[in-house]
């Protein structure tokens, strides 16, 4: 009987804790935390330069995200220049490591990541018009720091746990399951390393694991926001056939 009121004390103790918040609360605590929603909504563009590290491999970054809804990361490999983008329709790739030289278009797996990248302000803003649902789910801890955890069902279905640093109101980490390689897997992303930038905030530092297991992490060095971009960056190029260029040539 006592373990049982034990049990009914703890989880009453959680409810009152889940009541004290209020999701709209929390959504404007995050939004000013960003520099509020004016701030976030007047940043076209962004310029990332950083490096990606796998393994004992550093590899070079350069982003560059614009609105409406377009990224491009390029990075070298082996002596290679890899690229990834999406123009608000296509998203394509060249791995000539892969022995992918020429641009190819995305596996739907791979679009939805890099539309999810594309989304410059995340999905919290303007969730609503973006057809998302987000829910309150009351607060936890992430390695020590408490959080607060929403849940985000986006438009297609796909589900994500956001855990915002209950102080900051700031992400901490995110989990979903994504499918890599035809396989699915637990992904989480670890957000450390805010500076400002302007008048927002950035995270410098990121780290993934997959599964419970760190696959990659990722160091910015330098971000700048509102450059010009030119649109043709994030178009992918046209690829001539080989036989057509082997019948033009005769």
């Amino acid at each position: 009987m006592r373990k049982a009121m034990a049990l009914c004390s703890v989880l009453l103790a959680g409810n009152v804790l889940a009541s004290d918040l209020k999701l709209e609360d929390v959504l404007n605590d995050y939004y000013e935390a960003k520099g509020g929603l004016e701030v976030i909504k007047n940043i076209n563009s962004l310029s990332i330069k950083g490096k990606m590290t796998m393994g004992a491999m550093e590899i070079p970054l350069d982003v560059k995200i614009k609105r409406p809804n377009k990224v491009y990361t390029s990075f070298e490999l082996q002596g290679m220049k890899g690229i990834q983008a999406y123009d608000g329709e296509t998203g394509w790739a060249v791995m000539p490591f892969m022995g992918k030289p020429d641009p190819e278009k995305m596996a739907d797996d791979q679009l939805k990541q890099i539309q999810d990248q594309a989304d410059m302000d995340g999905p919290l803003v303007g969730y609503k018009e973006k057809g998302h649902t987000v829910e309150l789910v009351g607060k936890s801890d992430v390695e020590g720091t408490p959080v607060i955890e929403l849940k985000v069902v986006k438009k297609n279905g796909d589900v994500l746990h956001m855990f915002l640093d209950e102080e900051y109101k700031l992400e901490v980490m995110t989990r979903a399951k994504t499918k890599m390689m035809g396989q699915e897997v637990v992904a989480e992303s670890y957000f450390s390393g805010y500076q400002e930038v302007g008048d927002t905030v950035v995270p410098f530092q990121t780290s993934v694991k997959m599964n419970g297991q760190v696959a990659q992490s990722m160091t910015f060095e330098d971000v700048q926001i509102n450059v010009e971009i030119d649109e043709s960056l994030f178009v992918m190029p046209a690829v001539e056939k080989k036989e057509a260029a082997a019948e033009a040539a005769k």
